[in-house]
């Protein structure tokens, strides 16, 4: 029997989404397998409930807990928060610190994918095409003219470091703007303007967990929202997802070689899932965004693209556990 360690909660404003990921898959996993411990993060206070309701510290200095019944280390850290500190590298970094395996992508990965405007940057150079952008800081003056000259309105302001379109605005104007840089700087100090692409958006997710990367399936999105914000992605009448999507199969295969090139080259493991918009005017699919750490709720893509390659979603999540005790990051 191994010793899991589902972590939950976070530091985000995706911090409920991460408890509803980590409940899914604390209840998913294999118990014949699997002795799973949900953890809690928030802030400093990472603590595990007993079933007796008692309340123990987890040790920072080897991530460990210490019970009644004695020590127990785990081998294997599950990571279930979604923005940070689990989804940008940070406690990644601290799980390779105190050598414990973990799920999913590794520090340099996790942190890069998570800045909006710099994975752009890197995905835009294995020759996967990027809408237009332009990058921030908090100090930085708003230029209104570069905004219309390289974007044009409407456009999105986002937040560079957040996730489930946390501090994401649809703009339409130069009023418009402040608010939507006000917005964003209130969950980091860097943001990205990119250029709107009106088009049908698309969701990808891939997985190491089988071997080779492999596209689950591709899932369109379709939101009734102005775009796929966050009450649209965890409410149940917030959006519609059609597996699989209804285009063309030479789309669906550029799509998927996209995803897997992405996946591949950011030194992706686990299951991420990877977004992209086909724009109405030009027929382009724009990459948007990598999520590697995608919702797995009731109401999340990717438990549903595995449901949809006929895969048993315990032995799914026993494989990602499996390749974290197997693969060194």
């Amino acid at each position: 029997m191994y010793n899991v360690a589902v972590i939950a909660g976070g530091d985000s404003g995706e911090y409920e989404i991460s408890l509803k990921t980590a409940d899914n898959i604390f209840n998913q996993l294999d118990k014949s397998l699997f002795n799973p411990y949900l953890i809690h993060f928030k802030g400093a206070d990472w603590t595990y409930k007993a079933s007796d309701e008692t309340v123990y510290q987890v040790d920072k200095n080897d991530f460990t807990l210490n019970l009644p019944e004695g020590k127990v280390t785990f081998d294997v850290a599950f990571i279930a928060i979604h923005g940070t500190p689990g989804e940008n590298g940070r406690l990644q970094a601290y799980f390779e610190l105190v050598r414990q395996p973990y799920t999913g992508c590794g520090v340099f990965c996790s942190a890069l994918t998570f800045n909006k405007y710099y994975c752009n940057l890197a995905v835009a150079g294995f020759g996967v095409p990027i809408s237009p952008s332009l990058h921030f800081y908090n100090t930085d003056p708003i230029d209104y003219e570069q905004i219309e000259s390289v974007c044009g309105y409407p456009c999105f302001v986002k937040a560079c470091n957040s996730g489930s379109s946390v501090g994401v605005t649809k703009v339409h104007n130069r009023d418009e703007v402040i608010k939507a840089f006000e917005e964003a700087f209130k969950y980091d100090n860097q943001l990205m303007v990119e250029k709107f692409v009106r088009g049908r958006e698309f969701t990808c997710g891939v997985t190491s967990v089988y071997g080779a990367p492999r596209v689950l399936a591709v899932t369109e999105v379709v939101a009734s929202n102005e775009f796929y914000d966050y009450n649209a992605k965890y409410t149940a009448v917030g959006h519609k997802l059609i597996t699989p999507a209804d285009i063309s199969a030479e789309m669906t295969q550029k799509l998927s070689d996209y995803a897997v090139q992405i996946f591949h080259n950011l030194d992706c493991h686990g299951v991420v899932r990877i977004d992209f918009i086909i724009s109405e005017d030009d027929g382009v699919p724009y990459f948007l965004e990598v999520n590697t750490i995608p919702g797995q709720t009731a109401l999340s893509i990717v438990p549903g693209q595995v449901e949809y390659n006929k895969l048993d979603i315990k032995e799914f999540y026993t494989k990602m556990v499996m390749e974290a005790l197997t693969f060194k990051k």
